[in-house]
């Protein structure tokens, strides 16, 4: 006669609930979705530059002014820039006359400071901007608003006119050392380029600083073609300064790409 295996269980011991199998596999089902989910988000961020983590960081109250305000458009686009497009007259004898662009880093104020509109720069007799700029003082500027990527993030051409740019031109003026307002450029150059105190301090460079006097601002930051800002207006405007909110009776309408109207021939 067999006799049946019996087992005892401790005093004080509760039966523990065994889960259905059918509920576990879910469970993990949703750990490894959720494992996949976040090492594709890590690496898309990485191969974006971090793009990723900008977007979720993006300050709501840094957006552009609406598009037909072109004063406050072009302060607002000068008080962001770090750097320029800097086109000046060449002085190099085989392109003498023809036009020359350049990188120049730039300044309107310190670092989270209130925006003047002006333009500071550092420039050196040995790079042909200074050479050209010393022959002939006239330039043009040009900023972008994909400058910090803001176009390309949210899916717009550099080259579409709906990211905006504009283009300034006028003549470089040398500040002399020892003026409240070299203090003022200086300072707001090194504190948006801490490069640039090296700069000065750099022997046979021989860097100083410079302002542009403006003559004429472009601003083209919608369809129809760039619209022309007086300085006065210019220097009027408040970038800092929050939009009301938006009528769309002001709105430009987008042209269109093809005219319906047949072109009749005579």
């Amino acid at each position: 006669m067999t006799i049946p295996a019996v087992s005892y269980k401790a005093f004080g011991d509760m039966p523990r609930p065994v889960a259905p199998v059918g509920t576990k596999r879910w469970v993990v089902l949703y750990i490894m979705v959720a494992a996949v989910l976040l090492t594709t988000l890590a690496c898309w961020n990485n191969l974006s530059g971090g793009t990723l983590v900008e977007i979720f960081r993006e300050d709501g109250n840094d957006v552009p002014p609406p598009h037909t305000q072109y004063a406050k458009m072009a302060r607002y686009l000068v008080h962001k820039a770090e750097w320029v497009s800097m086109g000046s007259l060449s002085t190099v004898d085989a392109i003498k006359g023809f036009p020359m662009v350049n990188i120049i880093s730039v300044a309107d104020s310190a670092r989270d400071e209130k925006s003047t509109g002006v333009l500071y720069f550092y420039l050196t007799m040995l790079d042909y901007t200074a050479q050209d700029l010393h022959k002939d003082n006239r330039l043009t500027v040009m900023l972008t608003l994909d400058q910090d990527k803001y176009c390309t993030n949210n899916g717009i051409d550099p080259m579409e006119p709906t990211c905006a740019r504009i283009m300034i031109s006028g003549r470089a003026d040398k500040l002399e050392n020892g003026t409240d307002e070299y203090a003022f450029g200086s300072r707001a150059m090194f504190s948006r380029h801490p490069a640039a105190e090296k700069w000065i301090k750099t022997d046979g460079h021989n860097f100083f600083l410079c302002k542009l006097n403006i003559t004429q601002i472009a601003v083209l930051d919608f369809y129809g073609g760039p619209h022309y800002v007086t300085v006065e207006d210019y220097m009027a405007a408040d970038p800092d300064k929050q939009p009301a909110a938006a009528d769309n009776n002001s709105e430009r309408q987008i042209p269109p790409r093809f005219s319906s109207t047949p072109i009749t021939v005579q």
